[in-house]
Order: structure tokens, then C-alpha cells, then sequence
């Protein structure tokens, strides 16, 4: 890995390597077992539960191409070549064996192509209500994000960041009702996987989560109480406790235990 500049942003490193001959920024913060997380359409953004994470992990995440003021990289088109590109920096900045991955919304979409065509790079997932499983209509009535905007106001990028992550959402696919490739890929994904569903997502349906939980061979579904579709804003508290069990515990885990959510 080569690192062409470092600096702090709030607790965690923002770092830059070489991935597939281009630079590619990530941020990296905590220590303990290596965390993957693949960030949301919302670009790479430092949440409280993320905080949380890094007292007990070390978590790296990479800033997406085309996301957070990247650009986009030629070749990487749609979300199956960004798993590809995720493979890519996670051989070259975390290493070879495989690690513990986080993927929220469509970082959940890219963690199950990454764990379907690059099982090598994943030991277990958590996916916060991963896009493009099913489709389905929004839930009127319901907060469409954020179940308290007001937790996130000082996480969201500028208007022009955020615009430039919608084009890059877009581009990727992500718009799409739902990935027709996931229905042949979910099959053959046997990692571990924890799917956390917020009870006031309006955003993505809540039959993504059951489908995930019928499809998938080694998949627990469990739900956050008061939490929307960013539910690691919402309830990061919560969340942290339900993935540190999962995570720490492995097949010991019981998604059950009211404890959690």
C-alpha cells in the first residue's frame, strides 16, 4: 500500500492508497479484528455507530468511486465491478485473509455481490436494509430516511457531494427497483450474515429482509424499534450492541434476545 496523504477527520485517519493503479481515499480508525464497511448512496459518511465500531475493531472504509468527491473509475460501471473494486482495495490495504464486513443500504447491495463472487475477502456480513432486493412501493406515512433528521444534520455532505453521489447512484444502477442479478447470487452465499432492518424504514420493503432470510443459507433477521432506513443514525446505541454480539459471537448468536434491539 502506498499512502500519498494522511490527516485526521474527527477520530478516524483519512488515508489514500493505490488500488488497480489509481488513488483511492479511505478512512481507517480503531484496532482489533479488521472491519470492512461499504458505505450507504449517502457517500462515506462518519457515524456514531461507526465511532462505535472503532473502540472495539479496526474499521476501514473505503470511499466508493464516484462517491464523497471521487471520481469514477473506467471499468466500473455497475455494482457488480464495484464489488470488484472493493476486492481489489481490500487485497491491497487490508490484506489477503478474510475479514468481517459491514455494508449499509447499497454498501449492502455491493457486500452481497462481494461475498458472492469474492468469497475469499468476507468471514461474515452485517447488511443494514441492503437496496435492491425486491422491490417495492415507499410506506406511506412513514420517514422516508431518517426516523430523527435531526441526528444527522451534521453528517450529510454538501449539496454539491450530494449531488454528485446521486449521479454516481444512479450510474451504478441503483435506482433500479431492485438488482436482477441478486435472486441467482443469494444462493451461494454462505457467510455468516446478520440483516438489520429499521421497524420505520420506509425506504427499502420490509420483505427485503425476509427474502434475505429465506434465501440465503446461513442468514439471521433481526429489527431496530424507533429506527428508519438509516438506522445507524437513528439508533446507533442499539445497533452497535446487536452487531458487536454477531460479530463476537458468531454462531453462538441469538437473534431473538430482546437485549439487543
Amino acid at each position: 500500500m502506498s499512502v500519498i496523504f494522511e490527516e485526521q477527520v474527527m477520530s478516524c485517519e483519512k488515508l489514500v492508497a493505490t488500488v488497480a493503479g489509481r488513488p483511492a481515499s479511505y478512512v481507517r480508525a480503531g484496532n482489533g479484528p479488521e472491519l470492512l464497511v461499504l458505505h450507504t448512496s449517502g457517500g462515506p459518511l462518519w457515524t456514531p455507530l461507526l465511532e462505535l465500531l472503532s473502540t472495539g475493531r479496526q474499521v476501514y472504509m473505503p470511499v466508493l468511486p464516484g462517491f464523497g468527491g471521487s471520481e469514477m473509475v473506467d471499468g466500473v460501471n455497475d455494482v457488480g465491478g464495484l464489488a470488484d473494486w472493493v476486492a481489489a482495495f481490500k487485497h491491497e490495504v487490508i490484506g489477503e485473509s478474510p475479514v468481517d464486513v459491514f455494508g449499509g443500504s447499497f454498501g449492502g447491495q455491493v457486500a452481497l455481490h462481494l461475498a458472492a463472487n469474492h468469497a475469499d475477502c468476507v468471514e461474515t456480513m452485517v447488511l443494514e436494509a441492503p437496496s435492491g432486493v425486491v422491490a417495492g412501493p415507499p410506506t406511506a406515512g412513514r420517514p422516508t430516511l431518517f426516523a430523527y433528521p435531526e441526528k444527522a444534520k451534521d453528517l450529510l455532505p454538501d449539496a454539491a457531494t450530494a449531488k454528485a453521489n446521486s449521479e454516481a447512484f444512479r450510474a451504478y444502477g441503483g435506482t433500479a427497483p431492485s438488482d436482477p442479478m441478486l435472486a441467482d447470487l443469494l444462493p451461494g452465499i454462505h457467510q455468516p450474515t446478520l440483516v438489520i432492518m429499521g421497524t420505520l424504514d420506509a425506504v427499502v420493503p420490509a420483505q427485503s429482509g425476509q427474502y434475505l432470510a429465506r434465501h440465503l443459507p446461513n442468514c439471521k433477521l433481526t429489527y431496530l424499534y424507533d429506527a428508519g432506513h438509516g438506522a445507524q443514525v437513528d439508533q446507533p446505541e442499539r445497533m452497535f450492541r446487536v452487531m458487536r454480539h454477531f460479530l463476537d459471537k458468531g454462531p453462538a448468536f441469538i437473534v431473538a434476545n430482546r437485549e439487543y434491539a
